[in-house]
């Protein structure tokens, strides 16, 4: 009877790490993700570590959105290192997520001489170039799921367990700890507040299977800036950013899964002591996702996007290669008894 049943829990256990590996939550506004706002049971916990190589070129353009790595007239390249930590829980008796976030790395630019003085560093004047080294602000975000998923705080929660519409509430709050020289246009900490509210909706269709899955994924999202009181001596404010992000998801493979993506930003107006500079932002990316199940607790994704519409002047491209890592102490304690531990 005992080993009946393990061999009855055991896909039920796999089925629902493998959506635990697909979360990636960021310390960075870019993006979430395929499959990032799945669901999983209470008490599993996952780890992820994400590079990400950004190239930009923003020649004839003036937007400017230093939290996304974006400088007016400028050539940008940047590696970051994105690491979270996330815990799966119950919350209000609905299956909800806390993550920690940190990130680091890299970022050079150089700024042409059509940039606007306001950008300009003290001491410095026409093309300049700049980097930054070192930590960005950390985050940490709470997901509530408020329609569509039961809590899943049980194995029995998880043998029924058929999502079709999900709808979830993400709020995001951003610590101003990170790198930042208020005498430097480039930084890879904004020396400001930050936070970010997000309504997720997910539809999974098809047999929520392993080898069969298939989702649409809908992120609407607004970002929220307080002000930087001492950019290049001065006062910066913005305007909220407004983001939306779409997946379309489809199992190849028990092990293998590929996604198309799109992600579309705009507004974040900028204002430097009271008065507006730059261009609203308005930049649309598409991509696409790989992800590809290594075992029962491992995953890498990689993915690629560029910008496809929106400002013409603006041209940029992201690239990310991922870790994920998950485990829940029940599941663990399952795969010891089925190799006789």
């Amino acid at each position: 009877m005992k080993i009946g049943n393990r061999h009855t829990w055991l896909p039920v256990f796999l089925a629902t790490l493998v959506i635990i590996l697909l979360y990636s939550g960021q310390a960075i506004a870019v993006d979430d993700g395929a499959r990032a706002y799945w669901k999983g049971r209470a008490g599993t916990q996952g780890v992820s570590f994400q590079y990400l190589r950004l190239d930009l070129q923003t020649e004839d353009s003036q937007q400017f959105a230093p939290g996304q790595y974006i400088y007016a007239n400028s050539d940008i390249e940047a590696s970051i290192i994105v690491a979270n930590y996330v815990q799966h829980m119950t919350l209000f008796n609905r299956p909800s997520s806390f993550s920690l976030g940190i990130a680091g790395g890299n970022i050079d630019v150089d700024v042409n001489t059509k940039v606007l003085s306001q950008f300009v560093p003290p001491g410095k004047s026409g093309a300049f170039s700049e980097s930054s080294t070192g930590f960005a602000d950390p985050s940490a975000q709470l997901v509530v799921n408020i329609f569509g998923t039961p809590p899943l705080k049980a194995n029995f929660d998880l043998l029924d367990y058929e999502p079709t519409w999900n709808l979830d509430a993400a709020v995001m709050l951003g610590v101003p700890i990170g790198e930042y020289d208020d005498d430097k246009l480039v930084n890879l900490g904004l020396n400001r507040w930050f936070g970010r509210i997000a309504f997720p909706v997910t539809y999974n269709f098809g047999v929520f299977t392993r080898g069969y899955m298939k989702s649409l994924e809908l992120i609407p999202s607004v970002w929220l800036f307080a002000e930087n009181d001492d950019f290049l001596g001065q006062k910066m404010k913005n305007d909220p950013l407004w983001q939306f992000e779409a997946h379309l998801t489809n199992d190849f493979t028990p092990s293998f899964f590929g996604s198309l993506d799109l992600l579309y930003r705009s507004g974040f107006q900028s204002e430097i002591d009271g008065v507006e500079v730059g261009e609203d932002l308005d930049i649309g990316n598409l991509g696409f996702t790989l992800n590809y199940q290594v075992n029962d607790n491992l995953s890498i994704k990689t993915g690629f996007s560029s910008n496809m519409f929106g400002d013409k002047d603006l041209d940029n491209s992201m690239i990310r290669l991922q870790l994920v890592y998950a485990w829940h102490k029940d599941f663990e304690n399952m795969k010891k008894l089925q190799h006789g531990h």
